[in-house]
């Protein structure tokens, strides 16, 4: 079975993507794809947005070019456009290539990976907790969160009449807490037989 993580930024899907991993379970990181994919399709970004996206080693700057995108719908749609498809043809290998695993991917429904899943993990913590975890791993303003934000409004939207069975893990304290619902979560994954302990 593939199990599908998801949720809005410093939700938790990360914490619990290294938790799973740690306890030897495949786990693909579709938003590292994305950094991949800043590589892969260079030429085609530096066409569509200009050479200015390019740092002093000729390499994609992920900051330049998320002041360009994020709060912009067009501009996000047309990085889109380029990274989604080659984010989802590696995607689509792995399952192919496993019988069993984790994706962990902000942008489940809207890179039509959720058909891809046997169950999917709903991360979910208020939007200030969020914003406090995002000035603190990530460095970033509250501004910078809040155009993020912006552009994961519809995270979490379709998830619920996908008919896939969705579990919320509600991540709003500690880590201890949250490692409480993935311990929880496991032994129903050892009772149904789908991992070995």
């Amino acid at each position: 079975m593939i199990i599908g993580l998801t949720g809005r930024s410093c939700a938790g899907k990360d914490a619990a993507a290294e938790w799973f991993s740690q306890r030897g379970l495949q786990v693909l990181d579709v938003d590292r794809l994305g950094h991949e994919a800043l590589i892969a399709q260079k030429e085609r970004i530096v066409e569509a947005f200009s050479p200015s996206v390019l740092n002093g080693e000729g390499q994609v700057d992920r900051k330049k070019l998320s002041r360009i995108v994020f709060g912009h719908p067009e501009q996000l749609e047309k990085l889109n456009s380029i990274s989604h498809p080659w984010m989802k043809k590696r995607t689509e290998d792995f399952v192919s290539c496993h019988e069993w695993g984790l994706i962990n991917c902000a942008l489940l429904e809207k890179m039509d990976l959720v058909r891809l899943c046997g169950e999917i993990l709903y991360f979910y913590a208020p939007l200030e907790q969020r914003c406090m975890r995002a000035l603190q791993r990530d460095g970033i303003s509250e501004e910078a969160f809040m155009r993020r934000e912006a552009s994961q409004s519809d995270i979490g939207q379709s998830l619920f009449n996908s008919g896939k069975r969705v579990i919320t893990i509600l991540n709003d304290k500690d880590r201890e807490y949250l490692y409480r619902q993935l311990d929880f979560y496991y032994a129903t994954l050892l009772d149904r037989g789908y991992v070995y302990g």
